[in-house]
């Protein structure tokens, strides 16, 4: 989910709560994450799920990309560089070997 602001996340998390606990499920509170993206600084968040708080996270993979609360890539680039590394790596091995 993504909000503007901590109280449209709020909000977005009691419904979605409210949504599964109608179909007999509910939203996990160790489980789940909240990360504040802004350039600004860390922006601390509390989101709670009934009752607990979410843990927040400063960093998370999505598809293969490496997303930061600071909003830059260098992370990613750099651990898409460091992957590519050890893939090469492990596969000149092999044509050495063969």
């Amino acid at each position: 989910m993504v909000a503007n602001n901590q109280k449209g996340l709020q909000q977005l998390t009691d419904n979605l709560d409210k949504v599964t606990r109608e179909f007999g499920m509910k939203i996990n509170a160790k489980k789940t994450t909240v990360m504040c993206i802004s350039r600004n600084g860390n922006n601390g968040l509390n989101i709670y799920v009934d009752g607990p708080k979410v843990e927040q996270a400063s960093q998370f993979r999505y598809l293969g990309s490496l997303i930061t609360e600071d909003g830059y890539c260098t992370k990613d680039i750099l651990s898409r560089i460091e992957m590519t590394k050890k893939v090469f790596k492990k596969n000149r091995y092999c044509l050495l070997v063969k």
